[in-house]
């Protein structure tokens, strides 16, 4: 296989992640999404709207520890466009919102 065609494969599997992710089908989405996103942490290479996404699956399936981590990963990144800082935004929101649910178990 050339490697064009590699890379078409392996974008197609990674938009094919996301695309669970916005049917909210979070397990699905965390199975085919994890090796991309082992390969960018590997590499260092920021990805806001894969990690994000990843994130998101990952708090919706209750991984509240991955999801801790892939937040932490994600506050480290720099946006470059708008639509990564609306995604920085709500992963945001969901952090606070898990903290104060945590709060009110604790009370």
């Amino acid at each position: 296989m050339e490697k064009t065609e590699k890379l078409k494969v392996f974008a197609q599997e990674m938009k094919e992640g996301l695309q669970l992710v916005q049917e909210k089908q979070d397990h699905a989405a965390i199975k085919k999404l994890q090796p991309f996103v082992e390969l960018m942490r590997q590499s260092q290479a920021p990805h806001i709207r894969l990690f994000s996404s990843y994130s998101l699956a990952q708090i919706r399936t209750g991984d509240l520890e991955g999801f801790l981590q892939t937040y932490s990963e994600v506050k480290e990144m720099t946006p470059k466009t708008e639509e990564e800082t609306k995604l920085k935004n709500q992963l945001d929101g969901f952090f606070t919102d898990l903290m104060e649910e945590l709060q009110k178990d604790n009370h």
